[in-house]
């Protein structure tokens, strides 16, 4: 494998995507596999929020030896010339559906959040067909990976369009009550949900200051009792808190796992 092929994958030019309706452009860098440019080879596709493309990359590490498999990543969020206060505003906007599904927990407005939806559209029907023109995806591989608000927009899509993504890594997602609710009414009218999971915390999350009030271990818990208890056929669960990691250093561990699990085990 390594006479074979060049020691790591190349990132493309960034480009500037705006979804409908929208008011600001996403960022959307892809980074293409060690082989790509020597294969005709169709490749599984890994979708990471926040722009997080270098954490992405680190968790593929291995992949010019073929110690992990090869995926094109698509990363997408904010341009890094927009403001830490700007990129929080988009992103909690178009990560949480409209404040009538989040509950009284979360003490917003109503234009602070209500974006999911345009923004799952965005990444399903807008983005992936432009994308899967100019590069080889595999159209059954496509993986989600969001952490924090991005776990939280994973939980929205898997209990509302399960078959937006064929696997979820979903990181340290917070407020278990709304996705519960989601899940019960998902479950009310349909038997089964077709994919594979991943759903993850930091176990010092649990008792930081700040991260606990946000549930995010109870979230995790909850979520992951709640599918296993329901028996769903096609549903295949893994869960894991992850011993001294907190809310930032869980992110890398969550995504090199999940891909662990996901797509090498």
């Amino acid at each position: 494998y390594m006479a074979k092929f060049p020691s790591r994958g190349t990132v493309e030019p960034a480009i500037l995507e705006r979804a409908a309706g929208s008011e600001w452009d996403h960022e959307v860098r892809v980074y293409l596999p060690p082989s790509y440019k020597l294969t005709d080879k169709v490749y599984p596709t890994l979708w990471v929020m926040d722009n997080n493309l270098e954490i992405a990359q680190a968790a593929l590490m291995g992949d010019f030896i073929g110690m992990r498999v090869e995926m094109i990543v698509v990363a997408v969020g904010a341009p890094a010339e927009v403001s830490g206060a700007e990129f929080q505003r988009r992103r909690q906007y178009d990560f949480l559906p409209e404040k009538s599904l989040m509950g009284p927990s979360l003490p917003l407005q109503e234009g602070d959040v209500g974006g999911a939806e345009g923004f799952r559209d965005f990444l399903v029907s807008q983005l992936r067909p432009k994308l899967a023109k100019k590069y080889r995806m595999d159209p059954k591989g496509h993986t989600y990976a969001g952490h924090s608000g991005g776990g939280m927009f994973g939980l929205y899509v898997l209990f509302n369009h399960p078959e937006s993504f064929a696997k979820y890594i979903i990181s340290s997602p917070s407020l278990y009550q709304p996705w519960l609710d989601m899940e019960e009414r998902w479950h009310a009218n349909n038997k089964d949900l077709p994919v594979e999971v991943f759903i993850s915390a930091g176990e010092a999350e649990m008792y930081h200051p700040h991260w606990s009030k946000s549930q995010i271990v109870s979230t995790v818990a909850l979520v992951s009792e709640r599918l296993a208890s329901r028996n769903y056929p096609s549903l295949t669960l893994h869960s894991r808190i992850f011993p001294n990691d907190d809310h930032l250093t869980v992110l890398p561990t969550a995504y090199t796992w999940g891909i662990e699990e996901l797509w090498v085990k």
